[in-house]
């Protein structure tokens, strides 16, 4: 598998895990929703730096790659977790 791919197979997975987190913090610590938000994205930027550099690829390419499919994997997640837990 390429480093491109990793990268991308790795936001995806990451995504998921991002979504768990964030609705513990909203759910047990609570959280306002646009706080939880901020750390969601935070962690994109600390997760595609990561996987940047263990895959041998460039930084830059790197914040791109998966960028659109980390986003709405990871709000849709939270989304349908949080309304499935609260309902």
């Amino acid at each position: 598998m390429k480093g491109v791919e990793k990268v991308w197979w790795g936001k995806v997975f990451a995504s998921i895990a991002v979504a768990f987190l964030t609705l513990v913090l909203q759910l047990f610590l609570h959280l306002g929703g646009s706080t939880v938000f901020f750390v969601g994205v935070a962690l994109y930027l600390l997760v595609s730096d990561l996987l940047s550099t263990l895959s041998a690829v460039d930084r830059r390419q790197g914040l791109k790659i998966g960028v659109f499919t980390y986003f709405i994997l990871w709000l849709t997640t939270w989304i349908l977790l949080y309304t499935y837990l609260t309902a």
